[in-house]
């Protein structure tokens, strides 16, 4: 592209992604390369516009906002892991990045590359396929399932420490960030809720403190039940940080690393964090799906994967995809270059080493799944009701109700209606109703008619809480 004259967006779907992508784009094109997202100040943005309107930037690397840039003669965009949810924009515009940089491909006539080990089944059924024949390094990997628990077992201790005695590094996946994630009465099995929102609260040791991971409340933990008064409180649920605490214990000579949410809250720390991995800083990263997100490290011989089993449970249609694909993106951290291990607790052994070494088959057996049902052969519109009276966002669920009867239900199919699966977040009441149809158009029909204030709709959801 740059020989034609023509500029490229590189789209990564989370900042996480960009110091390592950013040296690599700069090592080979330099000053070309324009770093593009929401952590950039605002005078760097205002000298990178600057740059754009004199043709000083042939690249522009960043998270999807980067796609509105004013570059002239765009001849390329690369989505880079294509898959990731992360692409979908949480707040309106409602749009997602991956289905708009094609819109824009197609508009402007300028090449479309999706990169992804586990492609989205949209993509899949949608664009050709080219299935890269071999790997950049020679890897191999051996996986081993051991039963589910909830406590890091003898067997992943030993592999720690063999993989540590080494000189070698090691990777542990949590879905859960926190202690815990959840605090329950072992006398009548309520969990510790948030007042403010319908679920329960995580547990932060180092606060002494239980907090809600939606709304962010925070109260000191608990003696007894807030249900039964009974005193017999027991956790449930091992969080990154209770991982982090227990391997620093057993090996308080080596550098473990918690890396989630809670500890990377700026863009500064992330980049020291992988800095520090990959120059071998640090023995052992604890972490949740930021883990998964495409980083490249030789040094990592063994991934230990926990609670996979919480994703393939999800009340979600792609609760095995997203499984699936988390654990062959964690997994693929390992053996970069040379052999890794990757150990995995899982009840469910049988379903993922169906498909551990032919993700073709998977996509095209859920592909089978989703005939009739679920994209990409249908679309999806969720209409989310949120009222701090409870009373309104019924009446809201009604006028909806009412709205609806008054289109072809023929050609639209009322999936879900009623109460949210989460009913409660930020004090305010949630309900939901799910449509689905083989016609963008209706369903477009149907949003333009019910568009007011404390509705939101989305089309394409990704997520069903």
């Amino acid at each position: 592209m740059i020989n034609q004259n023509k500029t490229s967006i590189f789209l990564v779907p989370e900042i996480s992604l960009t110091p390592q992508m950013t040296k690599r784009l700069k090592d080979r094109f330099g000053e070309l390369v324009a770093v593009w997202h929401s952590k950039i100040t605002k005078k760097k943005k205002e000298e990178i516009l600057e740059d754009i309107y004199h043709d000083k930037i042939k690249i522009v690397m960043g998270a999807r906002s980067s796609l509105f840039l004013p570059l002239k003669n765009l001849g390329l965009i690369v989505v880079d892991e294509e898959h990731d949810d992360s692409y979908k924009a949480n707040n309106r515009p409602r749009y997602n990045a991956r289905d708009m940089a094609v819109f824009i491909g197609e508009k402007l006539n300028a090449k479309v590359v999706l990169g992804s080990a586990t492609p989205s089944l949209t993509s899949y059924h949608r664009f050709p396929t080219i299935r890269l024949k071999q790997t950049y390094f020679e890897t191999h990997k051996e996986y081993e399932f051991l039963p589910n628990s909830d406590f890091i077992s003898e067997k992943v201790f030993e592999e720690i420490k063999s993989t540590l005695d080494k000189n070698e590094q090691a990777i542990v996946f949590l879905p859960t960030r926190a202690n815990f994630k959840y605090l329950i009465c072992k006398e009548c099995g309520e969990g510790v809720k948030c007042p403010f929102c319908d679920v329960g609260m995580s547990l932060h040791r180092g606060f002494n403190a239980l907090k809600c991971h939606y709304c962010n409340y925070t109260e000191k933990v608990p003696t007894y039940c807030p249900n039964c008064k009974h005193d017999a409180l027991q956790v449930s649920r091992l969080g990154t940080a209770e991982v982090t605490k227990v391997l620093n214990e057993m090996f308080p000579e080596k550098n473990i690393v918690q890396f989630d949410k809670d500890t990377i809250s700026t863009a500064t720390k992330l980049k020291k964090i992988l800095k520090d991995f990959n120059d071998q800083k640090i023995d052992i990263l604890v972490g949740t799906q930021m883990l998964s997100k495409g980083h490249d490290y030789h040094g990592v011989k063994l991934v230990v994967v926990f609670d996979i089993d919480t994703i393939l449970n999800m009340a979600d249609f792609r609760s095995r995809w997203k499984a699936m694909s988390l654990l062959l993106q964690v997994s693929g951290r390992v053996g970069r270059k040379g052999n890794g291990k990757v150990l995995v607790q899982s009840s469910n052994s049988d379903f993922f080493q169906t498909y551990l070494n032919d993700f073709e088959l998977f996509l095209k057996d859920e592909l089978e799944f989703c005939k009739e049902l679920y994209p990409p052969y249908k679309k999806l519109l969720k209409i989310l009701i949120s009222h701090k009276d409870k009373n309104k966002g019924i009446k809201l669920l009604t006028d909806i109700q009412n709205k609806l009867n008054s289109f072809d239900l023929s050609k639209v199919e009322i999936v879900g209606f009623g109460e949210a699966p989460i009913s409660k977040i930020a004090g305010k009441y949630r309900f939901q109703v799910l449509l689905r149809s083989s016609s963008s158009k209706e369903l477009l029909k149907i949003s333009h008619s019910i568009k007011q204030p404390g509705i939101e709709l989305d089309i394409d959801p990704v997520s069903f809480s």
